[in-house]
């Protein structure tokens, strides 16, 4: 049952918020590396997606074991409207994310915190590292990042030095509760890559520092069926692509930065612009020829100068087929794509090899 925020006589320094569907396999060592956290303040919510397998029980059985887990059901809505339902219930000065088939090292809610500057009048992002591993424990890779400090006079310096969006992920990351309120930021329901991503930009544009730390205390495990391999209909691609856009042009306006200094920014983008382009093509999308012909020219007539500045793909096949858009030659694209999908060629579709937690990661 649900367990109201009006009950909670004080306020505690973290909300933890874990959005849950068909966990599990993976939920109670989620669940239980939370709870044995050195930072005892802190509560535990969890967001139960409407799971059609145990979930739902194994999450009222750690709630009875302890009092900081308050649980929430809902009709299966999606991660991002899952953690939008936490936001809404936290009772924490701060918020975080950990996902349902990852766990935490002891000390991953202390680190966070104690990055926090001292000036509470202030609102910043703390970000951290994180270790990459397989179900069976072996590490993929290790993303370690060195300490530093931004004010908000220094924040061109994190688009154009630091690369920010390829720390777009969700984990490892500390937000003020108060600040996402006030400017009523959420994630976006109706996209289904990148959500992560755009929900720290736009909190970028509200926070007056950002702090980054060596610590590497959350366990991301990559699985075959996670979200990020998943194809996507064109709808919500493009919806992700566009909000990107908006955001990136908010961040420049906002920071005095140059279209030299977005560089970064735009090759990020360009990666949610190569999702739209191919979800198409993708199998498990059936897609009549006459619609793809219409989500081509969408896609590419209202953003052509992009494309042509920043679009700079890798493959041969991907370098004629740019030519193509360009010249607006859209049924000879779609053939050159349907054929290339139909020998199995799925390298034109996932570019460059990059960790599946950077920059919206690619199927």
């Amino acid at each position: 049952m649900e367990r109201s925020a009006i009950d909670r006589i004080r306020r505690c320094k973290i909300s933890v918020i874990v959005p849950i569907y068909k966990a599990e396999k993976t939920l109670s060592k989620c669940i239980s590396s939370i709870l044995e956290q050195s930072l005892p303040d802190f509560e535990l919510l969890l967001i139960d997606d409407g799971s059609p397998d145990a979930s739902s029980n194994i999450c009222e059985d750690w709630a009875d074991r302890d009092e900081r887990i308050r649980v929430f059901h809902q009709q299966n809505a999606g991660v991002s409207a899952a953690r939008n339902k936490g936001l809404v219930e936290a009772t924490g000065e701060y918020v975080c994310f950990v996902d349902s088939d990852d766990w935490v090292k002891t000390d991953y809610l202390k680190d966070l915190y104690e990055a926090l500057l001292s000036d509470d009048s202030k609102s910043g992002l703390i970000v951290h590292g994180f270790v990459e591993c397989l179900p069976d424990g072996r590490v993929i890779s290790e993303i370690k990042l060195q300490d530093k400090i931004l004010k908000e006079k220094q924040f061109a310096d994190a688009f154009i030095q630091d690369d920010i969006c390829r720390l777009g992920y969700i984990c490892s990351k500390l937000y003020r509760k108060d600040l996402i309120d006030k400017h009523n930021i959420a994630f976006n329901t109706e996209i289904a890559c990148c959500e992560d991503l755009l929900f720290m930009l736009e909190y970028l544009l509200y926070c007056d520092y950002i702090v980054y730390g060596k610590s590497t205390h959350y366990i991301y495990v990559r699985y075959c069926t996670s979200l990020s391999v998943r194809v996507n209909s064109f709808e919500s691609e493009y919806v992700c692509f566009l909000q990107y856009i908006s955001l990136a042009e908010q961040i420049k306006h906002k920071y005095g930065l140059s279209s030299e200094d977005m560089e970064a920014v735009y090759r990020s983008l360009m990666v949610c612009f190569r999702r739209t382009l191919k979800t198409d093509y993708q199998p498990g999308n059936t897609v009549l020829r006459k619609e793809r012909l219409m989500h081509l020219r969408k896609l590419v007539d209202t953003r052509l100068e992009m494309i042509r500045f920043y679009y700079h793909p890798v493959y041969k096949i991907d370098l004629f087929g740019r030519y193509l858009l360009l010249h607006r030659m859209f049924y000879l694209y779609d053939l050159l794509m349907t054929t290339v999908f139909l020998l199995g060629i799925r390298s034109v579709f996932m570019g460059p090899k990059s960790s599946s937690m950077i920059s919206c990661p690619i199927p």
